[in-house]
């Protein structure tokens, strides 16, 4: 597993590697090369001091394909939550030459001791775990203990970094610019001391067997009640019916689910068609409730475009068993159609006064007529009057989802009609208008 000494694992394990394969210029030892892992040092250091090969980690960043990627091989493979993190180090090699007996830099030396140094790094690319020591001691890994056993290798790759951005890292540090290259190490890895979740087994296995089809619905429409009445009105209000035809609607149970409500148990008329009745405050009573329910105001279903859905329940054979051989059982198996769509509109049931003037204060009466945050609007004719929450000095009161006051100052504003001057009374909510033959006349 690997911890937080697998950055300072890979500096040890370069210094090694280094330090053991390296060759030398002529007059320089092994024993007087040092290999370091440090900030450069500053020239004032170098007077007393041998040649050496100087590695600094001037930068961490993260390996971005691998961070949501757990450690193939390790733990469950259901294991998930909190992976490692990976990590691609930035390392600045430069090298020192010794100086002569009138204290002058050999850099030639320098540059000898940095090329057999990237000589180093570009054949071993890869520092694996069956790479030894050639020098005494011989024979023991250079590759260091915290980095061993892993599934990402460490990868050594010369980094193409530009001269700008290496004269900033010596900017940053303050010390005369001197010949060094850059390289990359990837990937390394630190695993996280969070617990990891892993899912529960699975304890019984099902498969279920069944050769019905699922329902499905081609149109729903408002159930024609007066002669000549157009059949596929998409329009309904509450307390209208609503046809539902498609197929494969008869079953052991049949419920239709209205936009958000609860599914409501009915009784198909044919395989192909199911009539319902549009909830208004209650739920109907089904085989699954044997009294009327309200339905909380907050579900209640608003005006504008609603969901149908059918739903089925069907005897059906499934094979159960956990990890032994599995047996046949019966079950009911509940399937889900398509979705269909019909229009919920407000219902406007009357206006009060029935005629007037400009200045009269018109109350309409009805269901689903305004509900925040859904805007709500009177239609007069063709002049549209919002409903509003009254203020400081407004003459109507507050609307409700079944009476809303309106001011007729508006009409004012239009050409009125000829004469008996009378105006078509709609309400329109969250885009949908109402269908009710309601008049106000102007007088």
């Amino acid at each position: 597993m690997s911890n937080f000494l697998a950055v300072g694992g890979v500096s040890a394990s370069l210094q090694t590697l280094l330090r053991d394969r390296m060759e030398l210029p002529q007059g320089t030892t092994r024993a007087e090369l040092q290999v370091t892992v440090s900030s450069p040092p500053g020239d004032e250091a170098q007077a007393a001091e041998d040649p050496r090969v100087n590695l600094f980690l001037y930068r961490v960043t993260e390996n971005g394909s691998l961070k949501n990627q757990m450690i193939p091989g390790q733990g469950h493979p259901s294991e998930y939550g909190h992976p490692p993190l990976s990590l691609v180090l930035h390392y600045l090699i430069t090298a020192y030459g010794a100086t002569d007996d009138n204290g002058v830099l050999n850099e030639t030396r320098a540059h000898f001791l940095l090329g057999s140094a990237m000589r180093v790094l570009h054949d071993h690319p890869v520092v694996t775990e069956a790479l030894a020591t050639v020098q005494a001691p011989a024979g023991q890994t250079i590759l260091h203990p915290s980095l061993r056993g892993e599934f990402e290798q460490v990868k050594l790759c010369l980094d193409p970094i530009s001269l700008e951005d290496l004269s900033k890292v010596w900017t940053a540090l303050t010390r005369p610019y001197r010949l060094s290259t850059a390289y990359s190490v990837s990937v390394v890895q630190i695993e996280s001391r969070r617990l990891k979740t892993l899912p529960a087994p699975v304890q019984t296995r099902r498969i279920h067997v069944s050769v019905s089809r699922r329902p499905h619905i081609s149109t729903v429409y408002r159930t024609p009640v007066l002669p000549g009445e157009v059949i596929g009105d998409l329009r309904a209000h509450v307390l209208q019916e609503l046809t539902i035809e498609g197929q494969n609607f008869r079953a052991a149970r049949t419920w239709v689910k209205l936009g958000g409500l609860e599914p409501i148990g009915v009784q198909p008329v044919a395989d192909g068609q199911i009539r319902i009745v549009v909830p208004d405050d209650t739920y109907p009573v089904d085989a699954d409730h044997p009294v009327p329910r309200p339905i909380p105001v907050g579900d209640r279903l608003r005006p504008g475009p609603q969901t149908v859905e059918v739903q089925i329940s069907r005897p059906t054979e499934v094979v159960q068993g956990g990890l032994d051989n599995g047996v046949v059982v019966q079950d009911d198996r509940r399937q889900a159609s398509n979705q269909g769509v019909f229009m919920l509109t407000p219902e406007v049931t009357g206006v009060n006064p029935a005629l007037g003037g400009v200045n009269t204060l018109l109350t309409v009466t009805g269901r689903r007529l305004y509900r925040p945050p859904i805007k709500s609007v009177i239609l007069v004719g063709d002049v549209s009057i919002p409903v509003q929450e009254p203020g400081p000095g407004d003459p109507w009161v507050a609307p409700t989802d079944a009476s809303v006051q309106v001011p007729l100052t508006a009409l004012a504003l239009t050409t009125p009609p000829t004469p008996p001057n009378t105006y078509a009374v709609r309400a329109m909510v969250n885009g949908a208008q109402s269908m009710e033959n309601v008049v106000f006349q102007l007088v």
